[in-house]
């Protein structure tokens, strides 16, 4: 294990958001004439500050492993959004780094690319540091839901909570498709990211590898810049990874890839739609839901407070694949760079997004809607899932 010097995440976590300051300081008031990055900053001042942020986020993924594990769900909740949006920075900050090789090869972004990953780089780096800034304790932050209604017998109550159940993880399963089958649609159908899935890296130290050809035929600064990149780009694989459960990391990817597989041989990308449905177990839930409706003996108060968290577990799903759609933006901005390996890069971090993105709606649909009563207000603290 690398030696970090901070003592928990949350100093580590601290230390970063200051480091994005700085650098969107710097973004946003240099005035130098030497050749620049992003924002016109010189180019030696991005490779500093990068270095500087993926040194933290290289520590703060070693301190954030108990609560990756934690017992308590809004800590596993919480971190996993940090990390998304932590990722969507540190991926930007990496293909800049990417892109200033490219332009030493010929190939100069245009104006219209620099305007969309400048503000792209402003919009991720102002929602690490709003979701970053919360203890991940407090879970994922959703607006107060309404109550469900008011019912007057136990069977209206029952009755009510089965809808909630079904409707919760319809909406799960509608947010896994969308954004699952747009990934799955470039991975799958384009032929520069389906030849590039053959030679996708499998884990960070893969990804700073692929890179070394880069390095030995380009001149300084860009080694330098390309050296940094392999660092980042290896911390966003290892923190999109960590929204998969480590003992059902490598069954989701080889599920994933099979999915793919078999959406280019057939030529239909609505064959995810189909996958995805059965892998959330969407309908194992609607029988579970019509078995525990003929067997609820609860308060009416008790079954329409279990309705309630249904719809907040629904709306921090929500929240959370909303991130994974601006991660995945990210990814495709990348795709502007004209290198060798970029594409393998891109092709592994999409992967393992979208192996993220069923994993965690399954999660949500099994654990949090097929289990609500057990994590009513005040069992959050048994709950093991």
């Amino acid at each position: 294990m690398k030696a970090t010097p901070y003592t928990t995440y949350e100093t580590a976590a601290c230390d970063y958001l200051v480091k994005l300051h700085a650098l969107m300081q710097s973004l946003q008031g240099s005035e130098s004439s030497e050749a620049k990055g992003a924002f016109e900053l010189p180019i030696a001042d991005f490779i500093r500050h990068t270095e500087e942020i993926a040194g933290i986020s290289s520590s703060m993924i070693l301190l954030a492993r108990e609560h990756l594990v934690s017992s308590d769900l809004l800590i596993r909740e919480g971190i996993r959004g940090h990390f998304i949006d932590q990722a969507a920075v540190e991926l930007l900050l990496g293909i800049e780094l990417l892109q200033i090789g490219s332009q030493e090869a010929g190939a100069p972004s245009t104006a219209a690319a620099r305007a969309t990953y400048n503000a792209a780089l402003r919009e991720a780096i102002s929602a690490a540091d709003k979701s970053s800034s919360a203890p991940a304790s407090q879970g994922i932050p959703v607006g107060e839901s309404r109550r469900t209604a008011d019912f007057t017998t136990v069977e209206e109550a029952v009755s009510a909570l089965k809808l909630s159940a079904v409707g919760a993880a319809g909406s799960i399963l509608r947010w896994v498709q969308e954004l699952g089958r747009d990934i799955a649609f470039e991975l799958a159908m384009g032929t520069q990211c389906a030849e590039a899935i053959q030679g996708a890296p499998q884990t960070p130290g893969q990804i700073a590898e692929l890179l070394i050809p880069i390095k030995a035929i380009t001149p300084t600064p860009v080694v330098s810049a390309t050296t940094v990149a392999g660092g980042i780009l290896g911390n966003v694989y290892e923190k999109i990874s960590a929204l998969l459960d480590k003992d059902a990391e490598d069954s989701v990817r080889t599920a994933i890839g099979a999915w793919l597989i078999e959406i280019r041989h057939a030529g239909n990308i609505e064959l995810f739609d189909e996958k995805a449905a059965g892998f959330l177990g969407i309908a194992e839930l609607k029988k579970a839901a019509e078995t525990r409706a003929k067997q609820d003996t609860d308060s009416i108060e008790s079954i329409t407070k279990a309705a309630d968290l249904l719809k907040s577990h629904s709306d921090k799903f929500m929240v959370l694949a909303d991130r994974m759609r601006k991660l995945e933006d990210a990814i495709r901005l990348g795709r502007i760079i004209q290198m060798p390996r970029v594409p393998a890069i891109l092709a592994a971090l999409q992967i393992t997004l979208l192996a993220a993105l069923a994993f965690t709606g399954r999660e949500f649909i099994c654990n949090k809607i097929g289990k609500s009563r057990s994590q009513e207000p005040g069992a959050r603290s048994q709950n093991k899932s």
